[in-house]
C-alpha cells in the first residue's frame, strides 16, 4: 500500500459520508405506495430519473472535464437540495417527476466527476497502483452514512409519524458536502479550458480522445460489463422496503406501535446493520479481486452470483420466507459493494485520465440505460404478479442472457 491518509483522504471519505446521509432511501419506495401510486407508476418514476441521466450523462462529464469538476459538483448538490424540496412540497405523480428530474440533473453532474477527481488526485501522488483499495476504503465511508442515515430516518419516521420530513432533513448533509467541494484542491478542478488554443479546438481534441477509446468493440464491453449489475441493484433494491414492512407486522416487538412506526424501527435496524456489512465488504474488494487473474472475470463471477441471489430471493419472497429473502437481498447488495471498486479500478486501466471524467460519466450513462429498462420493466412484471416473481423472472433472464454472451464470447472468440 503507497498511499497516505492525508487530509484530502478523510475529505473523500467525509464526502461520501455525507453523500449517503439520503434519509429518504430506506423510505423511498414506502413513500410512493402511500401516496397512491402503482409499481407501473413508481417504476415509471425511477425510469424517468434514470433516464434525465442518461440524456446529460457525458454532456456533464465533458463539462466537468472542460470547465471545472469542482463547479459541475456544486452545481449537483444545489440542484439536489432543490429536488428535496420538491419531494417535500408535492403529492402527486407529476410533482415527482419534476422532483426526479432535479435528482437525475444532480446526479448525472455527480456521479462520473467525483470518481474522476478520486483517480487524477491518486495519480497526481503516483498512488494509482492502489487505486481499488483506496476507492474501496473511501466507499466504506459511503456505506457507514447509510449505515447511519438509516438509524436518523427510523427516528424521523417514528417521532414525525410521516415519510416526508426526511427529504427535509437530507438537505442539512448535502450542505455540508457543497461546501466541502468548495474546499477541494483547484488541481482537481481538471480545467482544460485554460489550455492554449480556446474552447473549441479542446472541444474538437477532446471527442477525437474518446472517439479512439470507444472505436473498439472491447470498450463497450467493458461498459455494458461494470455497469449492467448496477442497473439491476438500482432498480430492485428499494422492494426490500415493503418486504420488512410486512415482516414488522407479524414479528412479536413492539406491539403496542401502529404500523408505520413498528415497520420504521426494523427498516432502520435492518439497513443499518446491512450498510456496516456493506462498509466491511468494500474495504477488502482488493482481496477478492486478488482471487482472480483479472478484474474482467472477478466481476463476471460476482454479478453472476448476485443474480443468482436474485432469483432466490424472488422465491423465497413468493412462498413467504420473509427473512430468507431479506438475506437474499442482503446478498444482493453486498454483490454490488464488491463489485464497484474492482469496476473502478478496471475502467480506469482501460481508458486515459485526460477524459477520464467523460468516460466515467459514459459508464454512469450505461448504468441509467439499465435501470430505468429494469425498472419500468419490473414494475409492469409486480404489479402483473407480484413481487417474488417479478424478480424471479427478471434475475433468471439476465442469468440466461449474460451465460449466452459469455458462451459466444468464449467459443467464438468475441472480444
Amino acid at each position: 500500500m503507497t498511499f497516505q491518509k492525508d487530509i484530502q483522504y478523510y475529505k473523500f471519505c467525509a464526502y461520501g459520508f455525507f453523500k449517503n446521509l439520503r434519509f429518504f432511501d430506506p423510505f423511498l419506495l414506502l413513500f410512493f405506495y402511500e401516496k397512491g401510486l402503482s409499481f407501473t407508476e413508481i417504476g415509471s418514476l425511477y425510469a424517468v430519473r434514470e433516464i434525465c441521466i442518461n440524456i446529460l450523462e457525458v454532456p456533464s462529464g465533458l463539462i466537468a472535464d472542460l470547465f471545472g469538476r469542482k463547479r459541475a459538483m456544486i452545481l449537483s448538490f444545489a440542484s439536489y437540495i432543490i429536488s428535496f424540496l420538491l419531494f417535500f412540497i408535492f403529492n402527486s405523480f407529476w410533482g415527482f417527476v419534476l422532483a426526479f428530474v432535479l435528482y437525475g440533473i444532480g446526479d448525472a453532474f455527480r456521479t462520473g466527476t467525483h470518481k474522476a477527481m478520486i483517480l487524477a488526485y491518486l495519480k497526481h501522488n503516483a498512488w494509482a497502483v492502489d487505486k481499488t483499495i483506496y476507492y474501496g476504503r473511501t466507499r466504506s465511508w459511503s456505506q457507514r452514512g447509510s449505515a447511519m442515515a438509516s438509524l436518523i430516518s427510523a427516528g424521523i419516521v417514528f417521532y414525525m409519524g410521516s415519510y416526508e420530513y426526511i427529504f427535509l432533513c437530507s438537505i442539512f448533509p448535502y450542505l455540508i458536502d457543497l461546501l466541502l467541494m468548495v474546499s477541494y484542491p483547484d488541481f482537481l478542478n481538471g480545467e482544460l479550458s485554460a489550455q492554449s488554443g480556446g474552447v473549441a479546438h479542446l472541444l474538437k481534441q477532446h471527442f477525437k480522445a474518446l472517439k479512439k477509446a470507444f472505436s473498439q468493440w472491447a470498450s463497450f464491453r467493458i461498459l455494458i460489463t461494470t455497469s449492467s449489475y448496477t442497473g439491476f441493484y438500482k432498480a430492485i433494491k428499494d422492494y426490500m422496503q415493503p418486504l420488512l414492512l410486512s415482516l414488522a407486522l407479524v414479528l412479536p416487538f413492539a406491539d403496542n406501535l401502529d404500523e408505520k412506526s413498528k415497520g420504521a424501527l426494523l427498516i432502520g435496524v435492518i439497513y443499518f446493520i446491512i450498510f456496516l456489512l456493506t462498509s466491511y465488504i468494500s474495504r477488502i474488494a482488493h482481496l477478492i479481486e486478488n482471487k482472480f487473474t483479472n478484474s474482467y472475470k472477478a466481476l463476471s463471477f460476482v454479478q453472476i452470483i448476485g443474480w443468482l441471489g436474485g432469483l432466490v430471493g424472488g422465491v423465497f419472497y413468493m412462498i413467504g420466507w420473509h427473512v430468507m429473502a431479506v438475506v437474499a437481498f442482503t446478498f444482493i447488495l453486498l454483490v454490488q459493494n464488491v463489485r464497484r471498486p474492482i469496476a473502478i479500478s478496471y475502467v480506469s486501466s482501460s481508458f486515459d485520465d485526460q477524459i477520464m471524467a467523460t468516460v466515467m460519466s459514459a459508464e454512469s450513462q450505461s448504468e441509467t440505460i439499465f435501470t430505468a429498462f429494469f425498472a419500468l420493466g419490473l414494475g409492469l412484471l409486480i404489479d402483473f404478479f407480484g413481487i417474488g416473481m417479478g424478480l424471479s423472472i427478471l434475475s433468471a433472464v439476465l442469468i440466461v442472457f449474460f451465460t449466452i454472451v459469455s458462451f459466444l464470447r468464449n467459443n467464438f472468440k468475441i472480444t
